[in-house]
């Protein structure tokens, strides 16, 4: 596999690197937020044209503007964290709010919208691997510790990318980083850049697939393997969890998200106001129960990821499995996008909040204790 470097017209300090499956499957990644810029399929060399899968703007200004943070990292912090407070062994870290009184994604100094260096790039026969580093001080926005992160890509040819997170920090601390890509696996077609393409044989099986414009993400078949989910107050911050039997939370089985938002289940006032308020789905999933006795991270590795959810586009059965080692899933449905419920995003993270409502859930990091995550998505 190939990797190609570019550097974004607009910004010339961004840079973007992509690279093209052997069956048309192209991924590119950026500096800004160590973040992932595209995810497309190559249908047509001419005219040269891509059928995208996720979420993507056509610049930094509109990704920005849009609030969506769109296939950036979340660093140092995924989801809200109540108040603005962060418990930590006892003491209370007065955060900086970004949101009403609450912070989010990490506070206002985030990394989302921030150049990360590229720290190494790798290739091979049937893989490309990109490293991208970025630091925080002690005290920024209120996080305790001087924190080194990394975000390792992996991106192999039979349609796997896998996402690597390391942070390090000289004192203790909370970190939960995670990828915020938005999807909808039917796609939406778009112009190629320069220089993209893909083999003929690869075109001739992608032509055959007539896309149906305009096609909501809602559509789309989900299996979430949990059999719990928070349900949040009215500023979107969890407030209780519950089994998903017998709620329109429950997607043991696959099941298109429009059927569940039209389920008889809706005739509960709890559960049709928490879906108002989120304007569709904003909540997390607890995918399996954390072990109450461990209280640092660990070193984990892919024997023990968790296969967390499949998403399905109906019509092409175009499918997305991810596999995790958090212990929670966020299911987004974008009701508050500029085009909402077009895409959905798949948060593999900590529960939001844990410090404050779920202590015995959290993980912390210290010197003695990196942070570590693998989300792993693999395209069929």
């Amino acid at each position: 596999m190939k990797l190609e470097h570019y550097v974004d017209k607009s910004i010339k300090s961004r840079i973007i690197l992509r690279t093209i499956t052997s069956f048309g499957l192209m991924v590119e990644l950026s500096t800004l937020g160590a973040g992932i810029q595209n995810i497309a399929l190559v249908i047509s060399d001419d005219p040269p044209t891509l059928l995208n899968l996720v979420l993507s703007y056509p610049d930094d200004g509109k990704l920005i503007q849009s609030g969506s943070y769109a296939g950036r990292t979340l660093c140092p912090n995924s989801g809200r964290i109540g108040s603005s407070g962060l418990m930590l062994h006892n003491e209370v870290f007065p955060l900086e709010a970004n949101d009403g009184i609450n912070q989010l994604h990490g506070g206002p100094h985030n990394l989302s919208f921030t150049d990360w260096s590229i720290e190494s790039t790798e290739t091979g026969t049937d893989y490309v691997k990109v490293t991208f580093s970025a630091s925080q001080p002690d005290g920024l926005d209120g996080f305790p510790g001087n924190r080194h992160y990394h975000v390792s890509y992996t991106i192999e040819d039979i349609g796997c990318i896998s996402i690597n997170y390391h942070a390090t920090s000289d004192r203790p601390t909370y970190i939960n980083m995670s990828n915020h890509s938005y999807w909808n696996l039917h796609g939406i077609e778009a112009t190629c850049h320069e220089g993209t393409s893909a083999s003929a044989d690869t075109l001739s099986t992608l032509k055959k697939e007539t896309p149906h414009k305009n096609i909501s993400g809602l559509e789309q078949l989900l299996l979430i393997n949990a059999n719990n989910v928070m349900l949040n107050h009215s500023d979107h911050l969890p407030s209780e969890m519950i089994p998903v039997s017998g709620t329109p939370f429950d997607f043991r089985m696959p099941m298109s998200l429009s059927e569940n938002l039209q389920s008889d289940t809706l005739s509960d006032p709890l559960f049709r106001k928490q879906i108002s308020t989120a304007q569709g789905y904003n909540h997390a999933y607890l995918l399996t129960k954390p072990d109450m006795r461990r209280k640092y991270r660990g070193v984990k590795h892919y024997e023990s990821l968790k296969n967390a959810c499949t998403l399905t586009d109906p019509f092409s059965q175009r499918k997305l499995s991810l596999m995790t080692d958090a212990p929670s899933i966020v299911l987004y449905s974008g009701g508050f996008l500029s085009d909402p419920s077009r895409y959905i995003a798949l948060e593999a993270q900590d529960i939001p909040n844990v410090c404050n409502i779920l202590p015995e859930y959290m993980n912390i990091t210290d010197p003695d204790h990196p942070f570590q995550r693998t989300i792993r998505f693999h395209i069929t």
